[in-house]
């Protein structure tokens, strides 16, 4: 169904062309007490195996057990998986495995924050969205990444294996292209010519050379806050027209006139529309304090390690309904060959470090004011080796 686009050593559930998945799934897993490394590299293979099961359209529960019958099949290739490793599978004293923890592999971690103006809500529990596994899975949609994940809740029962499923985070690609908060989504990506250099792990450590790192950051979205704002001020803050997604180049406080960069025509091929839609130069200091321009400072290559370049993959969720509002927001999944990028990204006052979404922190007359938009409730970093028989990383572990 979704071959990963681009370079075979990367692990599917990586979209580097058009045709993402509409379905996101995320398995936070821990090995269970006294497992060794043996032990957990078993668990992941029997893990990695009924999972091209399903694949290939074979569920265990409905397998032939009697003579001259016919197991029952679903569709095949509804769904793919990616495997990550998280800080804590390389903590002391845990006898998982003897390769190196790479630098920037660490926990996120409460008190307080991982970043200055993206901080935790404060009912969220510590450690959440970390473990020493996490298990994407994305789809064609919900019912084939749910079934997914439970089969393999199935089988850790079954085999009484020394893994269990923490907890799950679940998201949604919206078909109209658009956030929680109105605008396009992830217009501001990287060039699809420059993403396969962005992603990849140069190989430091060399167990991850030709795999990535994932980000996972669950943002929490104050809708109703959003909402409060007038279409311009939510404009000015993003940096694009709400309708068009146009890049806005000048603002004109004469009445509040915004001027969106004109779409040139014919639209031209994806690449040129894609330069089209980055954000554009421009000496207007509210503008270049948008949220798009906070993102992205730095427009050069990705092999140039000062551009901190990265793919984004996002999903919205909607996880009910607290005090008669709906608790929403996105689950932010970022690929890069180094940490450090999001780290930076998010970390630096020139970026995102200085405001939680965008504006400028000390505004003039008439800006909006930067709101606090955003809360984080759940993130994990996790090394994404390439992909790899029996399963991707089996090389972490003892042989089995």
């Amino acid at each position: 169904m979704m071959a990963a686009a681009g370079t075979p050593e990367l692990q599917p559930g990586i979209y580097l062309g058009p045709g993402a998945p509409k379905a996101f799934l995320l398995a936070i897993a821990e090995f269970a007490p006294g497992c060794d490394s043996a032990q957990a590299g078993t668990a992941l293979r029997r893990v990695w195996e009924v999972l091209a099961d399903l694949r290939r359209g074979v569920v265990r529960d409905t397998e032939a057990t009697r003579p001259g019958e016919e197991g029952a099949r679903v569709d095949a290739d509804t769904f793919d998986a990616l495997l990550g490793y998280g800080a804590s599978l390389f903590g002391p004293g845990r006898d998982l495995t003897e390769l190196v923890r790479p630098d920037l592999l660490v926990a996120l971690g409460h008190p307080g924050g991982p970043f200055p103006t993206l901080r935790w809500g404060s009912d969220v529990p510590p450690g959440s969205g970390e473990g020493d596994v996490c298990l994407q899975l994305t789809g064609r949609d919900s019912q084939a990444v749910s079934r997914a994940v439970v089969e393999v809740w199935k089988l850790i029962v079954d085999e009484e294996l020394p893994l269990s499923i923490r907890e799950t985070y679940e998201g949604f690609a919206r078909d109209d292209g658009r956030s929680w908060i109105g605008f396009h989504d992830g217009v501001s990506n990287i060039r699809r010519s420059q993403r396969e250099a962005a992603v990849r792990c140069a190989g430091d450590p060399a167990w991850n050379r030709g795999g990535t790192y994932l980000a996972f950051l669950r943002c929490g979205v104050d809708l109703a806050a959003w909402r409060r704002l007038a279409r311009e001020q939510q404009e000015i803050l993003v940096g694009r027209d709400k309708l068009t997604g146009n890049p806005i180049e000048k603002v004109e406080w004469d009445g509040i006139r915004l001027h969106p960069r004109a779409f040139p025509s014919p639209a031209g091929t994806p690449e040129e529309r894609d330069a089209f839609l980055d954000p554009p130069e421009t000496g207007d200091p509210v503008v270049e304090a948008s949220h798009i321009h906070r993102a992205n400072q730095n427009r050069a290559e990705p092999t140039t390690p000062a551009a901190h370049r990265i793919f984004r993959q996002g999903y919205e969720y909607l996880d009910g309904f607290a005090a008669g509002e709906p608790a929403i927001g996105l689950n932010f999944v970022s690929f890069q060959g180094e940490l450090e990028h999001l780290r930076q990204i998010l970390g630096l006052a020139g970026w995102l470090g200085g405001v939680n979404f965008g504006g400028r922190a000390q505004r003039g007359p008439g800006e909006p004011e930067p709101i606090e938009l955003i809360e984080l409730r759940a993130g994990g970093f996790y090394a994404v080796p390439p992909r790899a028989k029996p399963f991707p990383g089996a090389g972490l572990f003892a042989a089995t």
